[in-house]
């Protein structure tokens, strides 16, 4: 590398499955004393962003690339903050990061924005004096908000003071692991963990998903929905209208042979049952438009489930395109989306009128893929049913399973992310999911919380 305490940041593991993308991030120490050999492989970089943390007082020189288009200076320290600061009451070094984090936001908010709104095709080089305080603590968090374990991201963030040969130097020189991993306990238990915290400082969740997507490399360009017990409950109210019905009679409903192993229609199928049930006497037409009227005042307070609405307003903010897949009829679905005048915020609606078979074929999907002009490995599918999984893998999707009421966490395992409920993860999080080469339960139980550290994962 051009400098000893230079390296990339790409090629580290993170929690969705992957590594860490190559000569996507650089950190480094300040680029003043570079030879030629090591500004030739500095300039072989070929930065989009070149951006220096350091404070007007460190100023020896003019930098090497001062007036390139790549370069800029953003200090991390805030002058007018630090003439507030008490040295006394930050006596070790992690005390300096974490008070470091609130003092300085002004400037901490506009480096954030300048790495996230640098060009995503070109490398970012961050560096400060020595590449390891302010350096070490901003490839902290953009590591922490890729999913990099916090061992390993200790482990880089001690690689510093070997490289300036500093081990045996007083605190303030080293690089311990529990420095960085105390400023990022502070990160979560004080400020509500890095995407609430970067929130605060006043970054869009388009940039929030631009920092982490230049680690952690995303190719999804449109999520396709279920209908029927995904974005709003209609089984349960479904439910209800028949359990209702057979109340009426004086029946009890048994779920265990009510939900058939499609996505096709089986309502005339359950009419036969309950008509054998209630015998002779069993007047259809009265019972479907007692059941039906029932089951429509439901309706009538009926909206997405929770999270939904976060998702598809995200999917928007990032450019995603967005489409149902449901094996209901047009009708049904575009009634419902009108009645909470939704139409608007799908780009296709397809449906199971539109096609011959029904889930778990792929059908219905590769007609949505087909309209959206993308390709399997280019959507994601969310679901609520093991045979909508099913199709959705079959047309080659990342499958998501967000269970309905009475589907069982088990029953959609092979999805290759389960999640008791939308609101649980951020839609710009689930891209990142995307990433993982193996199925991943993000529930410890159905409804239960994500597994991890809360500041991972849930929405603040």
């Amino acid at each position: 590398m051009w400098s000893p305490n230079a390296r990339d940041l790409g090629g580290l593991p993170t929690r969705y499955g992957g590594l860490t993308r190559q000569r996507a991030l650089f950190r480094s120490e300040c680029l003043d004393n570079l030879d030629d050999a090591g500004r030739a492989e500095f300039d072989s970089v070929e930065a989009g962003l070149v951006l220096d943390l350091r404070s007007d007082v460190e100023l020896r020189r003019p930098h090497p690339l001062d007036g390139h288009p790549s370069y800029r200076r953003i200090p991390w320290i805030d002058p007018a903050a630090e003439a507030t600061r008490d040295p006394a009451a930050e006596p070790r070094l992690v005390d300096v990061y974490c008070n470091s984090l609130s003092r300085n936001s002004a400037h901490l908010s506009k480096i954030f924005q300048a790495v996230a709104d640098a060009p995503a095709d070109r490398p970012v080089v961050v560096h400060c004096h020595s590449g390891k305080d302010r350096t070490g603590q901003l490839a902290a968090l953009l590591l922490e908000l890729a999913g990099v374990p916090r061992e390993v991201i200790a482990d880089d963030y001690a690689v510093s003071e070997v490289r300036l040969g500093r081990q045996d130097g007083p605190e303030y020189s080293r690089t311990r692991p529990e420095t960085i991993l105390g400023s990022l306990d502070h990160l979560d238990h004080q400020l509500g963990g890095v995407r609430a915290y970067l929130a605060g400082l006043g970054l869009t969740e388009p940039q929030i998903h631009r920092l982490a997507t230049r680690l952690v490399p995303v190719d999804v360009r449109a999520v396709v929905f279920d209908f029927d017990g995904l974005l709003m409950d209609t089984e349960t109210t479904m439910v209800e209208s028949w359990r209702a019905e057979w109340a009426h009679h004086g029946l009890e409903l048994d779920l265990a042979e009510f939900w058939p192993g499609h996505g096709g229609d089986i309502t005339e199928d359950r009419y036969e049952l309950l008509a054998a049930a209630v015998g002779s006497g069993f007047d259809r037409a009265a019972s479907h438009a007692r059941r039906t009227a029932h089951r429509d005042a439901m309706h009538q307070e009926l909206h997405f489930r929770p999270g939904i609405q976060d998702w598809l307003r995200t999917a928007r903010e990032l450019g995603l395109q967005v489409a149902i897949a449901s094996s209901s009829a047009r009708p049904w679905v575009r009634g419902h989306l009108e009645r909470v005048d939704a139409v608007d915020l799908f780009d296709h609606v397809v449906t199971g009128d539109e096609v011959e078979t029904h889930k778990p074929d792929p059908a219905i999907y590769e007609l949505a893929l087909q309209r959206l002009g993308v390709r399997g490995d280019e959507a994601i599918a969310v679901e609520d049913t093991a045979h909508g999984v099913a199709a959705a893998q079959a047309a080659g999707m990342f499958a998501v399973a967000v269970p309905n009421p009475f589907v069982a966490p088990g029953a959609v395992a092979a999805a290759d992310l389960v999640l008791g409920s939308a609101d649980e993860l951020l839609l710009s999080e689930l891209l990142l999911s995307t990433a993982s080469p193996r199925p991943t339960t993000a529930t410890d139980g159905f409804g239960g919380p994500p597994i991890g550290r809360p500041s991972d994962h849930r929405k603040r």
